[in-house]
């Protein structure tokens, strides 16, 4: 929806002074800011903010370059000049905690006739009297609207209404009664409502923080790296260190592997590279709790892992050598770092063409480009053992092979480990130079001509 409202003064509909919540941080963010970013991100453009206090609330939004769209700031009681399509009308005390939860209430409003409207109520909401299950319209309303979020989609032409109303508890308590509600339920993991305690922003920080763990990549990252990883990210939320800055401080930790493997001491570099591993995810975690991820963090996050994989690669052919003087140490340490910086050329130009990412997860993107029937048999067996490739998976390996073989195993296991990846891409190298451009832009071209 292109037009939002946000309800920063007035009575919510749990008969809550609305003005009480803007300016609260949840997660270090306040709540107006939280509102705004995500709903940019659903697709608004355009916020309306209802408040008597203006003065305060522009500045918890001044010279933040996520706010892009336009706001207009409305006192109680003014009028909205909105003249066509869906609106969307957001209480203050509601805690929003991706763009993805909103979009999908938008998209499911979308289908709303003119004189309907759509009300975001609990998953698990008690039955409403007098609700059709299949139409999902209601002809009674459900007291006090403890049941309800707080999210709104009317008709344009509706504005007025709602604006003029005693409160937002009267209106949809006056609404209801006109059987024109649709009822869009809710996942009340990624929504809650905020009341005027304590152990309420709490809940809704703790909300929060499980959603950012929904996001990892991998068994490992999902059920060992992020249970530690959370406690320490919830501090540093804390801090004035930006996810970029963490990015650089955590691989400077994962950088004294090399030494340690270099030194002799296979198994302490092996754990260092483990502790920068669990750590890596306090950057993705930071950023998502406090609604600052870019493509510009992601590569920063990138490129700053590799300088401990370079640390790694130099320091257990150094550490060999010296132990042994073998010449093996030489001759696989110097191929174990052409083949890396090789993947790297090649995985930075297709995530810089292909994909709109700086994250290496998404090279497995490059399944999308090419036809799985022109894959080799030993390839399409490699694209089976790539979820190994993630840092989270071999650097706990490296930590029992380092127990086991010390210096010698770890550098015969990872030169190993590079042929086969070399053996995956030089196939993927062939296969998407033959198509030359990503599929989205011939489309786009063909569309154009």
């Amino acid at each position: 929806m292109k037009d939002a409202i946000v309800l920063c003064s007035g009575t919510g509909t749990n008969g809550e002074d609305l003005s009480r919540f803007p300016s609260k941080s949840v997660a270090q963010v306040p709540q107006l800011k939280r509102i705004i970013i995500n709903c940019q991100r659903a697709g608004t453009e355009q916020f309306h903010i209802i408040t008597d206090n203006a003065g305060l609330l522009k500045n918890l939004l001044i010279d933040d370059p996520r706010i892009t769209s336009d706001i207009t700031w409305v006192p109680p009681g003014g009028s909205v000049s909105i003249d066509s399509g869906r609106v969307l009308i957001i209480e203050s005390s509601l805690v929003v905690t991706n763009s993805s939860s909103l979009e999908k209430f938008i998209r499911d409003s979308s289908d709303c006739g003119e004189d309907e409207f759509s009300v975001l109520v609990q998953q698990d909401a008690d039955p409403v009297v007098g609700m059709d299950r299949e139409t999902g319209y209601v002809n009674k309303y459900f007291g006090g609207g403890s049941s309800v979020f707080g999210a709104f989609s009317v008709n344009f032409t509706e504005v007025a209404a709602v604006l003029s109303a005693a409160g937002l508890d009267a209106w949809l308590g006056d609404e209801a009664t006109r059987n024109r509600m649709r009822i869009l339920s809710a996942d009340s993991g990624y929504w809650y409502r905020l009341s005027d305690t304590k152990e309420s922003r709490k809940e809704a920080e703790r909300i929060i923080f499980s959603h950012v763990g929904k996001t990892a990549t991998g068994w490992i990252a999902r059920n060992i790296n992020g249970r530690m990883s959370l406690p320490l990210s919830k501090l540093l939320i804390k801090t004035s260190l930006t996810p970029n800055a963490v990015s650089v401080l955590i691989n400077l930790i994962g950088v004294l592997c090399g030494p340690f493997y270099a030194l002799g001491y296979p198994v302490l570099g092996a754990l260092f590279m483990q502790a920068a591993t669990v750590l890596d995810r306090c950057d993705g975690e930071v950023a998502r709790i406090k609604l600052m991820e870019t493509k510009k963090g992601q590569w920063v996050d990138t490129i700053s892992d590799q300088f401990t994989v370079l640390s790694f690669l130099i320091g257990v052919p150094v550490g060999y050598y010296l132990q042994t003087g073998s010449t093996v140490a030489v001759i696989l340490g110097s191929y174990n770092i052409i083949v890396f910086i090789l993947f790297l050329i090649w995985s930075f130009y297709f995530l810089i063409k292909y994909t709109n990412s700086g994250s290496l997860v998404a090279y497995f993107e490059v399944d999308k480009y090419i036809n799985p029937e022109e894959l080799s048999l030993l390839r399409k067996l490699l694209a089976r053992l790539r979820f190994l490739g993630r840092r989270n998976y071999y650097s706990a390996g490296l930590v029992l092979i380092a127990i086991i073989g010390g210096n010698s195993l770890v550098l015969f296991a990872t030169s190993f480990a590079l042929t086969l990846f070399l053996i995956h891409q030089l196939e993927d190298v062939v296969k998407i130079l033959r198509i030359g451009k990503p599929k989205e832009v011939l489309q786009e071209e063909t569309e154009q001509s």
